[in-house]
């Protein structure tokens, strides 16, 4: 169980991401993309902070000595990436960014190539592939003009520019304090990323973005921030300090087939082919990324 647990924790992430790409498309008229990141981070803080507390003192000269580390990674996982997911979601649809994020896995593999070294085997490679091909036929229905026809809106380029940003966070990671838990580590980088985001979103609803506050919206924030921010990246982080980023990275193409399977329990929609047919691919690319060859072990 302990080997497996990393592989379910990265997979209870990207189920908890592809709730919040969705929850974010229904809150688009409601909150601004800044003040639903800082109102995310904000609440993901007051979450985690009470729990982390002990663990913020203990570590406390540790975290101080690594601050350059945390704004290195606040900056790009939390505040630039998240805040560019919520201006893409704006105006484009859950499915054209679902598309771009199964990009993702592909640029963390790249750019741990070139900063850490990290050698990709043939099976790394071949399941980036297989579960990147099921990723896109979940997106698009499994029809391929769908592909082909999809017109990139101005949100479609927001996405694009998140993604480097997630490569970055999620290669950094494997650089995270020794013996500093994770959830201490996201309690941190929580606390930053609201100190950061806070005086931005005001800035904004200075300038005329107004939030409006209702029982679904307020439902709406409380999951991005509780379970999304808050869970969603202690899982991910946990896991990715332990099999590494390029291995971990696979796991976002599961967030596709997630807001699909989302779309039937909570929009009513059909259980199609495609959906067991890029359902199959995903989680064959995801056993054959993660699963351990000699290669493998040596590259990471």
């Amino acid at each position: 169980m302990r080997r497996s647990l990393p592989y379910l924790l990265l997979g209870l992430a990207a189920l908890f991401w592809a709730g919040n790409f969705m929850a974010a498309r229904a809150l688009r008229d409601d909150w601004p993309p800044l003040p639903l990141n800082a109102a995310r981070w904000t609440i993901a803080a007051a979450v985690m902070v009470p729990f982390a507390w002990s663990g913020i003192r203990t570590h406390a000269a540790t975290l101080w000595a690594h601050r350059g580390w945390l704004v290195a990674v606040t900056l790009p996982g939390m505040v630039a990436y998240q805040t560019l997911v919520y201006t893409a979601l704006s105006t484009t649809t859950v499915v054209t960014a679902a598309v771009i994020v199964a990009t993702a896995p592909a640029a963390i593999a790249l750019l741990a190539t070139l900063l850490d070294g990290v050698r990709l085997s043939t099976r790394q490679v071949g399941g980036i592939a297989l579960s990147l091909a099921g990723a896109l036929a979940v997106a698009v229905g499994g029809d391929v003009a769908t592909l082909v026809g999809l017109r990139l809106t101005p949100g479609d380029g927001w996405m694009l520019a998140a993604v480097p940003c997630w490569a970055v966070y999620s290669v950094l990671l494997r650089r995270s304090p020794v013996g500093v838990p994770q959830s201490v580590v996201v309690a941190a980088t929580s606390l930053l990323a609201a100190s950061l985001l806070l005086p931005l979103a005001a800035w904004r609803m200075a300038a005329g973005e107004a939030v409006r506050l209702t029982p679904a919206s307020v439902a709406g924030v409380l999951y991005i921030g509780v379970i999304a921010a808050a869970v969603g990246f202690v899982f991910w982080n946990r896991g990715v300090a332990a099999i590494g980023a390029p291995r971990a990275g696979v796991f976002l193409h599961l967030m596709p087939l997630f807001a699909a399977l989302l779309g039937m329990a909570f929009l009513g929609e059909r259980l199609e082919p495609y959906h067991l047919l890029g359902g199959l691919l995903v989680v064959s690319g995801v056993a054959l990324t993660s699963s351990r060859g000699r290669r493998q072990d040596a590259a990471t």
